[in-house]
């Protein structure tokens, strides 16, 4: 009687488990948004990367999330350039992810440019410092 009754509270737990809604995620997509003669600006519901290239005093990147701006010098500024000029492959093919946790921004860079693809995992902490997490780059064309 014991088995069984656990038996069936394991199930129903199972069950329950299965039909709850799965956790909410802070991820951010921020899409290719516009290019001016000096940026590049991802956007999405109030929070934009800027990618500036003209010469300036302030580091090159600026990110607005959650009413927190950071400035970071570009993790790769050959691939942002590149796309810069040369624009994405396709709408969508360009978009950094953000994700915040407490002063923290966890971020994914992904791009795809003549025939190349690839992404940056990076991480921004309170003092703006970059630490690039991992990077991949794929020919396409082969």
């Amino acid at each position: 009687m014991k088995v069984l009754f656990t038996g069936i509270v394991g199930a129903c737990v199972l069950a329950i488990s299965a039909c709850t809604n799965p956790p909410e995620t802070n991820t951010l997509k921020l899409p290719y948004f516009a290019k001016t003669d000096c940026e590049l600006v991802y956007k999405a519901r109030g929070t934009q990367v800027i990618e500036n290239f003209c010469e300036t005093d302030w580091k090159p990147v600026k990110l607005y999330i959650q009413d927190q701006k950071y400035s970071v010098d570009w993790i790769d500024e050959k691939t942002s350039r590149k796309i810069f000029e040369t624009g994405c492959l396709q709408s969508g093919a360009c978009y950094y992810e953000l994700t915040m946790d407490g002063f923290t921004v966890n971020g994914r860079f992904a791009y795809a440019v003549d025939a190349i693809q690839g992404e940056f995992i990076f991480e921004i902490d309170a003092n703006e410092n970059l630490k690039l997490l991992d990077q991949t780059a794929t020919d396409l064309s082969s």
